[in-house]
């Protein structure tokens, strides 16, 4: 008998397993082994024996592949009903059990023969044993769970085609193009306006420089001042195209009821073809080739007729696609630039007053309806725009409500003399608080792009508008383009004073440094923010070039929809009037009867 069956661990196992004949199936599995032979036991779960000098064994279950020893087969126990059963792993509902969870005995090569006999498969020594742990299989790539976020994310629809294009309006209204009836055709001027003498150089309208040796920063900025100029011309180019093919069809069909009255024997499909076979000798088309361009020349006409002049001459290259294909011209286009024709006509003509001049290439009126900033004027949804001023005939004041709309902040020298109380102390001016990179003024070198649309980068008029509300709250602000979670709309700038009391003020500074923001005579579109007790944006303070600035940040604007902040709960405490908010959750609905 082998000296392992001995072992007093044996009879341990025995015992663990409750299991009165392990000790003989041991020494019957033992019996075609010769004493001498360097044979190892492994028992997963009380660890390696040394079947040689009946020792506990120290080594951890990863070494063991590692061991001197010459061991060249291994000879597995299954729990099968034969004890020893072939140790193939059996699948079950995708589960697998891990290769080395039987019994693995391991010694020399003695012949292949006995194998056979006593029902035990023998294994190459270079196999590696693994350790033992329990592993799951799952044959089938079945879908996994979803993280929570995703799951509880409120799904939000996409803006539709029509959202698209009338937003593209809106931007191209608010961008910074220049539109003109006359444009620059020479690169040399250019560079004699702008560039040292060693620049005008010029050879056909190029100047003297080479790629391949660099470009110095004169150079590159005449290119971009180029670019520009031929941008803005191209620009102006494709809204007169589309001003003249828009009045084309107007004339086509004015030619055709003069023809009718011409030959009133003529059909209205006769007068037809014979004012298209006109304009085939004039533009030398085919008649074919005219029709394909008429049906979107119809639609440049469509979309004038509703929303005004203003909608097609900004309403960029995106147009040719939706008047080509019809976009929304049956779901609701018109209606929808008819609603905003007034309020694109006030921000053309305070924010690009020379758009209208393209207009005289069809001999339309050119002069300007409205006129000054921007929103000094409140859009309305049922006719033109209304003065500001005339919006306020509830306020008693001496001279009226005049307002006057400042960029930035002004300092109440009375009181704070040359001192800006919006300073911080011990703020290095230079590096920006949230994202320690550096800031300065000039966009080549400023490194900060915490709000790059206020501070640090190219600024653009803000999208927005003043409109009158029909819940009874006057005016307010209303986004004409959407913006989205964390972008700034706008900074929060008045009169930059202390110790007024008993109008809105906001409060700003340290208990040690405090200031206010006084909007009764000045600042900008901030002022006309309206409160809601489930704001889209809020107040947040920033510090640009170490002062200290308020912003209107939004928390995600949706295009068309009012803007919006909470005035705090402070605020509402020192009035006797309710909330006319609307919201579910309004907590000053009914504040006056209480």
């Amino acid at each position: 008998m082998h000296p392992i069956v001995h072992h007093p661990g044996v009879k341990k196992l025995s015992d663990l397993f409750e299991n009165t004949d392990f000790t003989s199936q041991l020494a019957s599995t033992l019996a075609s082994f010769s004493p001498h032979d360097d044979v190892c036991l492994r028992i997963d779960v009380v660890g390696w024996l040394n079947m040689e000098n009946n020792q506990t064994l120290t080594i951890t279950p990863s070494q063991v592949a590692l061991l001197k020893p010459p061991v060249s087969r291994f000879l597995e126990q299954s729990t099968s009903k034969d004890g020893f059963d072939n140790p193939r792993h059996k699948t079950v509902s995708g589960l697998r059990p891990s290769k080395l969870s039987a019994i693995a005995v391991a010694r020399e090569d003695s012949g292949s023969d006995s194998d056979a006999d006593t029902g035990t498969h023998l294994r190459p020594s270079n196999v590696r044993i693994e350790p033992s742990v329990r592993q799951f299989h799952s044959d089938t790539r079945f879908p996994q769970r979803r993280k929570p976020t995703k799951d509880a994310a409120v799904p939000t629809l996409q803006p539709s085609s029509i959202d698209k294009f009338i937003a593209g309006i809106w931007r191209q209204v608010h961008s910074p193009v220049t539109l003109s009836a006359s444009f620059p055709v020479c690169f040399s001027s250019s560079l004699r306006q702008s560039d040292p003498p060693s620049l005008t150089k010029v050879q056909d309208r190029r100047p003297e420089f080479n790629l391949g040796t660099g470009v110095s920063q004169a150079v590159f900025r005449a290119i971009n001042g180029l670019c520009k100029k031929y941008y803005d011309q191209s620009r102006s180019s494709r809204a007169l195209e589309i001003v003249v093919q828009a009045y084309w069809v107007e004339c086509y069909e004015a030619r055709i009821a003069s023809i009718r009255l011409e030959f009133p024997s003529y059909t209205n499909a006769e007068a037809r073809m014979a004012a298209l076979k006109e304009a085939c000798v004039t533009l030398t088309w085919h008649e074919k080739e005219l029709r394909n361009r008429m049906a979107v020349w119809r639609g440049y006409k469509e979309i004038k007729d509703s929303g005004g002049w203003a909608s097609l001459i900004f309403a960029g290259s995106g147009i040719y696609r939706v008047c080509k294909y019809r976009i929304g011209f049956d779901n609701g286009l018109m209606s929808r630039l008819r609603h905003i024709a007034s309020s694109l006509e006030v921000a053309a003509d305070t924010l690009h007053p020379g758009w209208r001049d393209l207009l005289r290439v069809v001999s339309q009126d050119g002069s300007c309806r409205y006129s000054g900033h921007p929103h000094e004027w409140v859009t309305l949804d049922t006719g033109p725009a209304l003065p500001l001023k005339t919006t306020y005939p509830h306020l008693t004041l001496p001279n009226g409500f005049n307002y006057q709309f400042v960029n930035d902040c002004v300092i109440d020298h009375s009181v704070f003399g040359g001192d800006d109380p919006r300073r911080g102390q011990e703020i290095d001016p230079d590096v920006c608080q949230l994202c320690k990179e550096q800031q300065t003024d000039d966009v080549m070198s400023n490194h900060c792009s915490c709000f790059s649309t206020l501070f640090g980068g190219v600024r653009y008029p803000p999208p927005v508008q003043l409109y009158n509300t029909a819940s009874g709250k006057n005016n307010g602000v209303i986004a004409r383009c959407e913006f989205d979670r964390g972008t700034a709309i706008a900074e929060f700038v008045g009169l930059v004073t202390r110790g007024i009391e008993g109008v809105d003020v906001m409060m700003g500074g340290s208990p040690e440094r405090p200031y206010q923001i006084f909007q009764g005579q000045m600042g900008n579109f901030t002022r006309f923010i309206n409160h809601s007790c489930r704001p889209n944006s809020q107040f947040q303070k920033f510090y640009w070039r170490g002062i200290e600035r308020i912003l209107v940040v939004s928390r995600g604007v949706s295009a068309g929809s009012e803007i919006t902040v909470d005035y705090s709960d402070s605020y509402w405490g020192k009035l006797k009037k309710n909330c006319l908010c609307g919201e579910t959750s309004c907590r000053f609905a009914h504040q006056a009867e209480t």
